[in-house]
């Protein structure tokens, strides 16, 4: 099924909305880290599947806008959930370490990740008469606005 593109009315709501709920992502990853031990056994599994419902609202409104970057957007998904998919039976069978290094690191990654869904987010809303101002806005324009490449 074809997406259909949408121009929504409110794009810094839409951007805001995905970027409370990265941040409330962060904070469940911040409290299972600096927990006890079960609770890094009990709660990742958890997480794994939180990480997956805010990956597919994240690209259910991608898809929406009709963003150009979707499937490259979907690929670095894929790496981070099977990065922890791997880890999830050794946090389980009691490795508390390696589940506070893959979560330490998945908060960084969600951070780099934000900051692209947004840049995504921002670039497919935004009218096409819409001009860069400022010298900044002109210089990076063109990352903005870049074709994919073709494979």
């Amino acid at each position: 099924m074809p997406a259909t593109r949408t121009r929504p009315s409110r794009p810094r709501a839409i951007c805001a909305a995905l970027r409370h709920g990265r941040k409330m992502l962060c904070r469940r990853i911040g409290d299972i880290v600096s927990g006890p031990d079960d609770m890094v056994a009990h709660g990742f599994a958890t997480l794994v599947a939180a990480v997956e419902a805010a990956f597919r609202h994240e690209e259910l409104i991608m898809e929406t806008l009709g963003y150009t970057h979707l499937h490259e957007h979907r690929e670095e998904n894929a790496v981070v959930l099977s990065a922890l998919h791997h880890v999830l039976p050794e946090v389980e069978r009691g490795d508390h370490m390696l589940g506070r290094q893959v979560l330490s690191a998945l908060v960084d990654v969600l951070d780099l990740h934000r900051l692209s869904g947004e840049l995504a987010l921002t670039v497919a809303a935004r009218p096409a008469e819409v001009r860069a101002r400022g010298h900044a806005a002109r210089a990076t324009l063109h990352v903005a606005t870049r074709r994919p490449s073709s494979r």
